[in-house]
């Protein structure tokens, strides 16, 4: 693989891990989901990755009693999206 296909996949696989929680919390459209199967499919790094992620949400589900307030929980949410779409398109 040339350098700059190795880049693209680079690019290509974070986009994957920044969407990766927005898959696992069900908050994505239906066309992102197959987006990110397919790649996953396709990608053990980012099918490995996913798992942790997965693993991670589970341990967190089992673990924690209580919830966070809606509104703590909207503003997480909010600020997480807006990291993530700062982290996948510096330029915007």
């Amino acid at each position: 693989m040339s350098e700059q296909d190795n880049r693209g996949a680079e690019l290509d696989c974070s986009a994957v891990l920044a969407d990766v929680w927005l898959m696992l919390d069900n908050e994505c459209d239906e066309a992102t989901r197959r987006r990110l199967k397919q790649h996953m499919e396709e990608c053990g790094a980012c099918f490995e990755a996913y798992g942790i992620e997965e693993k991670i949400k589970g341990l967190l589900h089992r673990k924690c009693c209580e919830h966070a307030p809606e509104g703590l929980r909207e503003r997480l949410r909010i600020e997480l999206h807006r990291t993530t779409i700062i982290q996948v398109d510096p330029g915007a």
